[in-house]
């Protein structure tokens, strides 16, 4: 069974990875339930049994150990390795998400604005409005999807009135 070392990242239920597959790179970008994890396992393991496997679609269960970390795709696939930092306790965690050959990149465009009026970003107070994280991880997964297919992305400025406008 071929195996690659690599590098996860979870914060507050999204998760991103990176693995060296054969001399290229191979990346995923799963949610994590329940949405509240945050680990690192900066030497994870890989193993699968074909390479094919490793792009579209998967779901995932696992747990998020003390001090390891355990993910099964099912059919052969799998991440694990120790945690960077031990965590107060044991939970088991799911998810979907994507493997791909395409880094995800979630930062704006750049702005060719000299003045900090960015209309590629979404500006609010963060005491206007409250945050849903499962509404929260849903969009960023398709943000994602929007970016890695190059769409555009509908974003909102914050406007001096206080309002909210679609550019």
């Amino acid at each position: 069974m071929p195996s690659a070392q690599g590098f996860v990242k979870c914060i507050s239920g999204s998760l991103e990875g990176t693995f060296d597959v054969d001399g290229s790179s191979r990346y995923i970008t799963v949610d994590v339930k329940p949405l509240n994890q945050s680990f690192e396992c900066s030497n994870a393991t890989l193993a699968y049994d074909n390479v094919a496997q490793l792009l579209g679609d998967c779901k995932w269960t696992g747990a998020a150990g003390k001090d390891d970390l355990q993910m099964d795709f099912g059919r052969g696939v799998s991440i694990t390795g120790p945690l960077a930092a031990r965590r107060p306790s044991s939970v088991r965690i799911r998810g979907a998400g994507t493997w791909s050959t395409a880094k995800s990149s979630l930062h704006p465009p750049p702005t060719n604005s000299a003045d900090d009026s960015q209309g590629n970003i979404m500006k609010v107070p963060a005491d206007r409005f409250s945050h849903d994280p499962v509404r929260d991880a849903a969009k960023l997964r398709r943000e994602r999807q929007l970016l890695e297919s190059g769409n555009p992305i509908i974003a909102y400025a914050h406007l001096a009135s206080g309002s909210l406008a679609a550019h």
